[in-house]
């Protein structure tokens, strides 16, 4: 059990910015500084970073494109 969580303090220690590849700091985890963590987020809200999506097989408009009864 001692082994399991000196592993876990050294794999913290040893984690690097996403960024540029700097020690993380703890203050700004897991980046290394403010500026690092900001270069992120504008890459997310810039739409540089998506998250894949698959389209449906049908879409959920469907239902609202066929007739109903007072259609019809």
């Amino acid at each position: 059990m001692q082994q399991k969580a000196e592993d876990q303090g050294q794999s913290r220690k040893a984690r690097r910015c996403p960024i540029c590849g700097k020690p993380a700091s703890e203050a700004e985890r897991p980046f290394c500084s403010r500026r690092c963590a900001d270069i992120d987020l504008h890459r997310w809200l810039s739409g540089a970073y998506a998250v894949p999506v698959r389209p449906d097989d049908e879409p959920e408009d469907s239902a609202l494109d066929e007739p109903g009864p007072e259609q019809g």
